[in-house]
């Protein structure tokens, strides 16, 4: 028996009753980070009266080296109740786990994933965003180029975006969305749930000053809206307009698929439809 465990992102209080029951009776753990793990047991063991099987094996299971790992599994292990916990937060979510679970399922090997802590949505929650639509982002590239490109991409889409930052990165990433995006609105949380929690709620491009007041250290979940009428309106304006050019049909439909976010390849058979169609008439 597999069990994927959601750890808290924070406060510990977050743990529930059946999580801590699967940790207790766990004979093996599957750990993104193993040290990490045993810290968090010894917690539950000083503030919760935890008792745990003493026989217990640790498995590191991490984003480099999951894949090569599972495929030297032995289905005979999961004979005994096993758990899989990450760092913080619910397994799978920009986090390892996805080939264990794969593997579970290939395997028929039963399984369960408790629900629990996660930073995605717990940040929409406290963003206050009306439409309740929104994309899970995780971590944006760490290239320079490829981030603005990627970010700049995922502006254009009607819905509101959920993103992790890196407290290494995430100046960066407040410049480059205030550059982008001045206006829309974004809702940054660091360390959430944790005793020294800071948000920042507003403006882009108000991000950048409100991190000069404060420490940037700690993990970052941002949530940046949907674009508002007048940026969809403007956007559907440009791109009216730009397809109505008679400009080279191939470069012009890679143009307008970064800025409608559609695929090149349909916005090509689209302008070659239509300029067959006006040739007709």
């Amino acid at each position: 028996m597999l069990s994927l465990v959601p750890t808290p992102i924070g406060n510990l209080d977050d743990l529930s009753f059946r999580a801590l029951d699967r940790l207790t009776k766990a004979e093996v753990f599957f750990c993104e980070d193993t040290r990490v793990t045993k810290k968090l047991l010894r917690l539950l063991r000083e503030r919760r009266g935890a008792v745990f099987q003493s026989v217990a094996r640790f498995i590191p299971l991490h984003s480099h080296n999951e894949r090569s790992l599972v495929q030297s599994l032995d289905r005979a292990l999961f004979d005994r109740p096993c758990v899989y916990v990450g760092d913080a937060g619910t397994p799978c979510v920009s986090d390892p786990g996805a080939a264990l679970v794969d593997y579970a399922i290939k395997n028929r090997i039963e399984y369960e994933v408790l629900t629990g802590a996660c930073a995605a949505t717990t940040a929409f929650a406290a963003s206050g965003f009306a439409d309740p639509r929104f994309i899970f982002y995780g971590f944006l590239p760490h290239k320079a180029n490829a981030r603005k490109a990627e970010l700049e991409a995922a502006l254009k889409l009607p819905f509101a975006l959920i993103l992790y930052e890196s407290p290494h990165r995430v100046e960066d990433f407040a410049a480059l969305i205030g550059s982008l995006a001045p206006d829309r609105t974004i809702a940054a949380f660091k360390e959430m749930t944790k005793l020294h929690e800071k948000r920042y709620i507003g403006a882009a491009a108000g991000f950048a000053n409100a991190l000069e007041t404060m420490s940037v250290k700690g993990e970052w979940t941002i949530a940046i809206a949907p674009p508002n009428e007048q940026e969809t309106r403007q956007n559907e304006r440009l791109i009216a307009q730009l397809a109505a050019l008679n400009a080279p049909i191939k470069p012009l439909s890679k143009i307008l698929a970064e800025l409608s976010g559609e695929n090149a390849g349909a916005w090509y058979d689209k302008l070659k439809r239509d300029r067959e169609a006006k040739s007709k008439l």
